[in-house]
């Protein structure tokens, strides 16, 4: 399973809690990974290769990858050809509460409509999107009054202009997830669970406020995400507990309580079975590494 599905990246460097980060940095080797945020990338320099989900394209100047979470995904560059890239990553709540929904709908659409994750788009666009992203970055390295207005307004308008790109040949299947735009979508469901994991969140309970049959959710959220309703569960609850094991004096059985299991020796189960130690031992181990660093 491991070799399948990578383990999930879930943090990423955001100022003031704001979920938005954007980078130009070298990429030249990245192992498969996914992550549980969304990815805007533009590749400045170089050339190589991208695989998202087993299928692979060519990154050069002027190529645009748009990730959605859970894709797996890696890049290789051509030997002697670094690969310069603007990487923004940012989480899905920026796009599914903007004020236009539909363009949420529009990129997180299901995986029936096919759309390739990339674009290569032409000179007079590239210099165009490079400049806008120029923009992106300068914003993001100040503090300015309406900084996060500002981002979110260039977020949206690189990202309009990627589907935009990607759609302008495929007019039905354009046509197809503009019809679907006032349903619920599958990643509005993931969104959901990220922000409600803590509480008793159970499969029947949201296949009735999104209005899908029990299977049908279960099939695509297994598909979306690797791996069951439940696991996923699991993962984020766990994944937050590591978080306070590591960085709070908590009791470890308050916060099993906190992260929203019911009961401690199902949260010690869990966490055995994913980490491979019990809690007591991930925050010795944790807390010795940290002083070692320190000394």
């Amino acid at each position: 399973m491991p070799s399948v599905f990578p383990p999930v990246l879930t943090d990423y460097p955001n100022k003031d809690g704001f979920p938005f980060y954007i980078i130009q940095k070298i990429n030249n080797n990245i192992p498969p990974h996914r992550h549980d945020f969304l990815e805007l990338c533009l590749v400045v320099e170089g050339r190589g290769t991208e695989i998202v989900n087993g299928v692979s394209h060519t990154l050069e100047p002027g190529t645009m990858t748009f990730l959605l979470p859970y894709q797996i995904h890696e890049i290789h560059a051509d030997a002697g050809l670094d690969l310069l890239l603007y990487v923004c990553n940012f989480d899905m709540g920026l796009l599914l509460n903007a004020p236009d929904r539909e363009l949420g709908h529009c990129l997180l659409h299901d995986d029936e409509t096919k759309l390739a994750p990339f674009v290569q788009i032409s000179r007079e666009q590239y210099r165009d999107m490079l400049a806008l992203f120029d923009r992106m970055q300068l914003e993001y390295s100040r503090n300015e009054r309406w900084k996060r207005l500002m981002l979110t307004s260039m977020l949206f308008e690189a990202l309009a202009g990627f589907d935009r790109i990607r759609c302008q040949a495929e007019p039905s299947i354009e046509a197809a997830i503009t019809r679907r735009s006032a349903h619920s979508t599958i990643w509005e469901i993931i969104h959901y669970i990220h922000q409600h994991y803590q509480e008793p969140l159970t499969l029947a309970e949201l296949s009735k406020l999104f209005h899908f049959s029990m299977p049908n959710l279960s099939k695509l959220l297994k598909r979306h995400l690797g791996t069951s309703f439940i696991d996923f569960i699991h993962e984020l609850r766990v994944r937050q507990a590591c978080s306070l094991l590591q960085s709070s004096r908590m009791s470890i059985t308050d916060i099993a309580m906190e992260v929203g299991f019911r009961s401690f020796a199902s949260f010690s189960r869990v966490f055995n079975d994913l980490k491979g130690v019990s809690p007591s031992v991930y925050r010795r181990t944790w807390s010795e590494r940290s002083t070692d660093a320190e000394s």
